[in-house]
């Protein structure tokens, strides 16, 4: 990633900050995106990013995200689609503010980064587009019906921009990562423990073994990748333990 330029929503916490992390690790220059703009000055300063307030939800935010980062690089090699909410709710008590938050974010906030970013590596060449999606869409939890469609649609959205744009240069992939020891997983006594013995490798994810994953499809390792959704969680999709172990 020597040199690249890489921009990261979400960058402030989790996966968005571990893979921003890496990427500076690897040589890349990065720009991570975050709402929390607090947050994201702090990581930026910690890890020697660059930051800018966005609201991923708003078309013209990340417009400008992408448009003031190639501007001030004079390209953009990576786009990592990462930023994300989620409400846990049965869906008869989902509220259509919920629902609204999580398609604009999860849903819409990829479209518009993968839209932005197409553009311009269309016009260059090159570029790699990367979604955060979950093993959620291809499996979905109870509880978790509006958060589960938002990613089961982010992987249908990155497959077939794959495949307009390929002709052009630029891959699209999606990570799909299992359960992450992240902001995202409740306060709760005891979940920890839940969520180790769920996992069919025996723990929970740190943020940075999927980071591995981003890089990978984002690197020119992964350079005849594209179309790919990427699972990475510890065997939980895979399938059932037999009844009784």
């Amino acid at each position: 990633m020597q040199d690249k330029v890489v921009i990261v929503t979400g960058g402030s916490s989790g996966l968005g900050r571990a893979t921003a992390e890496l990427m500076i690790a690897e040589g890349a220059r990065v720009v991570i995106a975050d709402i929390n703009g607090e947050a994201g000055e702090a990581v930026a300063n910690a890890i020697g990013a660059e930051f800018v307030r966005t609201d991923v939800g708003d078309p013209m935010e990340v417009e400008a995200l992408v448009s003031g980062t190639v501007a001030r690089f004079g390209q953009l090699d990576v786009m990592c689609n990462n930023a994300g909410v989620i409400a846990i709710a049965p869906v008869l008590e989902t509220t259509n503010e919920a629902f609204d938050h999580m398609v604009t974010v999860n849903f819409g906030g990829v479209f518009y980064g993968t839209r932005a970013a197409g553009r311009v590596m269309a016009e260059q060449g090159f570029g790699a587009i990367v979604n955060t999606a979950s093993n959620g869409g291809c499996s979905p939890s109870e509880d978790m019906a509006v958060y589960s469609g938002t990613k089961a649609a982010v992987v249908a959205l990155s497959k077939a921009c794959a495949i307009e744009l390929a002709p052009k240069g630029v891959r699209v992939n999606t990570i799909s990562p299992g359960t992450m020891l992240t902001g995202m997983v409740p306060d709760v006594e005891g979940i920890v423990e839940v969520l180790d013995k769920l996992q069919p490798i025996g723990y929970a994810a740190n943020p940075s073994q999927m980071a591995a994953g981003v890089l990978f499809l984002a690197s020119d390792e992964g350079n005849y990748v594209t179309g790919h959704d990427l699972v990475i969680d510890g065997g939980a999709t895979a399938g059932r333990r037999a009844v009784g172990v």
